[in-house]
């Protein structure tokens, strides 16, 4: 009994040590090829048919990419409406990104969508993106308000 629970202990102070090893090694990353910022802001607007939620993200999927992105919840009954996903950098406002998006017809939840991906040569060093996301009421030609992910600087 005594030499099992040994080795019980043993394997499991090995597991728990390459464990800590890995979550060392992903905690120490350099900074220097690290995202900074990014993620999602997440917003609510209108009532009754024109209910709707967005998230505008950012994120940085390798060095010097980033990944616009939204999820786009829409209330049963909604009227005709594009998703606009555009992409700018602090300075100049330069948009950098963007994509319109028909809205499907029907309720949806969190649907995803996306715009293509940028990497800004132009840019100076220290600059930011963000994601501007709204939708278009194209039949009385209103939009809700750009919603803004958080701002995002590229490794």
């Amino acid at each position: 009994m005594g030499d099992l629970m040994h080795g019980f202990v043993h394997t499991a102070a090995r597991t728990i040590g390459v464990a800590g090893l890995a979550v060392a090694s992903v905690m120490a990353g350099t900074n220097a090829q690290a995202a900074s910022g990014g993620g999602c802001g997440t917003y609510y607007a209108g009532t009754g048919g024109q209910y709707v939620k967005i998230k505008a993200c950012i994120s940085s999927p390798g060095w010097g990419v980033g990944r616009p992105d939204a999820y786009i919840s829409l209330a049963a009954g909604h009227p005709a409406c594009n998703i606009a996903i555009r992409t700018v950098r602090t300075g100049n406002s330069q948009v950098v990104s963007n994509k319109v998006h028909p809205c499907p017809s029907g309720a949806i939840n969190d649907k995803h969508f996306t715009a293509p991906d940028f990497s800004d040569t132009t840019a100076e060093t220290g600059e930011a993106y963000a994601n501007y996301t709204q939708i278009n009421w194209t039949s009385s030609g209103t939009w809700t308000l750009p919603y803004r992910s958080p701002w995002l600087k590229l490794p």
